[in-house]
């Protein structure tokens, strides 16, 4: 009797500990499910459509180094887990026109420039040698905190450059993108199509922020021709002012282009100009006195590249403007004249004297419909001489402080998931209900066993 106890209680023991052991397991592969659960992309093209390639970067200086380059600026609302483009377009090794093609990601810093002159938060090189299907795609190791980024894509080396013969080049893909330029920024180039992943976070709905100091919405239209090039005549710039139509209404003038300007094949990436937008005042010297709407600078233009400056929302309806460009060192850098027709809409000066020409140039117009008042230098209310400080109020003080919260620690990231096994098992969920039901089948059948053990005995004696 007491041999078959033994073994009775020796096979519950078994299934128990198989029990809990089975428990742990699935309490186990739950966790490890949810760190693809942690995760969201979020795609700034509308993946229905589709997309070709569009986006050359194979452009070379007269050295044979290739310069292509291209970026976009986008603000997360949550740590970045990756980021990547759906497909990249190449050349092959066969046709002696493979790539390789550095990715990097700054840290947002003031402007682009500034930006760009920092010490980037990723980088890594990538060859290619023909398409490349979902790829590239790019996972920290370690979670980018929330915020504004730039990502620069440059074609920096190809296989056999001195090889006569030799033609290699990359391609971005391009498609219809989802956002406004308020909220996903291109560079000249532009614009490419491209993904994010980030951490998913409890009460985001958009993954894609505003970037820093955007304003209205703004539903930009299509880059229009305003003069078509006419033969290759060529004009330096030095002080080049270009005078605007009136804006219309629920407008505003987002871009100028000059087209295809040139550099005369400066070996030196010294083409740099800067400029400054003023309200037209009907005279050029009355303009120029006046205050600076907007302003920026252009460094390294690529020869017979268009010379695009971007306004933004500043350029609002209503009023016409001057454009003054301005090399801004010895660099070369100029225009190709435009197929002159008499207009009483446009007006182009060099260093304040009125052209009787025009250059080759386009122009792009955004929908804004009512920005409100335009904005004023004069003071919105009389002088005071009351204080400044708000008079004493009888609500109640703040007694407690908010409670702080925090984003949910990373699970994995879908390709380093080694990191995650080193964490300590206390901090694992474990499932208490299967537990507790086995400690009290344990519990029973131990006291079965003990009444049996006792009942063998009194028979005995």
């Amino acid at each position: 009797m007491k041999k078959f106890l033994s073994i009775m209680l020796a096979i519950v023991l078994a299934m128990a500990a198989l029990g809990l052991t089975a428990a742990y397991a699935e309490a186990e592969n739950t966790a490890q499910t949810g760190i693809d659960d942690n995760i969201v992309k979020v795609c700034a093209y509308d993946e229905n459509a589709g997309y070709s390639a569009s986006i050359w970067l194979n452009t070379f200086d007269t050295d044979g180094t290739c310069t292509g380059t291209d970026y976009v600026i986008f603000n997360c609302a949550a740590p970045l887990k990756g980021i990547g483009l759906p497909e990249l377009y190449a050349g092959v090794v066969a046709n002696k026109s493979d790539c390789t093609v550095r990715f990097e990601l700054f840290a947002w810093d003031t402007d682009e420039n500034k930006t760009l002159s920092g010490t980037p938060a990723f980088s890594e090189d990538v060859y290619f040698n023909g398409d490349s299907k979902e790829l590239p795609h790019f996972v920290f190791d370690t979670p980018k905190s929330a915020g504004q980024y730039l990502f620069r894509i440059t074609q920096i080396t190809a296989k056999d450059l001195d090889v006569e013969g030799s033609f290699p080049y990359s391609v971005l893909p391009i498609g219809e993108l989802k956002y406004s330029e308020n909220k996903i920024e291109f560079d000249s180039r532009g614009p490419f199509i491209f993904f994010i992943e980030c951490e998913k976070t409890e009460g985001v709905t958009d993954y894609f922020l505003n970037l820093e100091g955007k304003g209205a919405e703004i539903d930009i239209q299509p880059e229009k021709t305003i003069f078509k090039r006419e033969g290759a005549v060529p004009h330096p710039i030095f002080e080049f002012g270009i005078v605007t139509p009136v804006v219309p209404d629920g407008q505003v003038l987002y871009s100028v282009s000059l087209t295809e300007a040139p550099t005369w094949a400066n070996p030196n990436p010294d083409s740099d100009i800067t400029y400054e937008v003023y309200k037209w005042a009907g005279d050029y010297e009355q303009s120029i006195a006046g205050k600076v709407i907007t302003d920026g600078e252009i460094l390294d233009h690529k020869d017979n590249s268009n010379l695009t400056l971007k306004f933004g929302s500043n350029l609002r309806y209503g009023n016409a403007y001057l454009i003054v460009i301005t090399r801004s060192n010895s660099g070369a850098i100029g225009y190709y004249q435009g197929k002159y027709e008499p207009s009483d809409q446009w007006f182009f000066y060099e260093y304040g004297l009125e052209l009787e020409y025009c250059p080759a140039m386009k122009a792009a117009y955004g929908l804004v419909g009512d920005l409100g008042p335009e904005p004023t230098d004069e003071p919105t209310a009389a002088p005071t001489d009351d204080p400044a400080t708000e008079a004493p109020t009888d609500a109640q003080a703040a007694t407690e402080a908010p409670v702080v919260t925090s984003a949910p620690d990373p699970t994995g990231d879908g390709g380093n998931q080694d990191k995650n096994n080193s964490d300590s098992k206390s901090g694992k969920s474990f499932p208490v209900v299967p537990v507790v039901i086995a400690a009290c089948a344990l519990a029973v059948i131990a006291a079965v066993v003990i009444i049996l053990i006792k009942k063998s005995k009194k028979a005995k004696n």
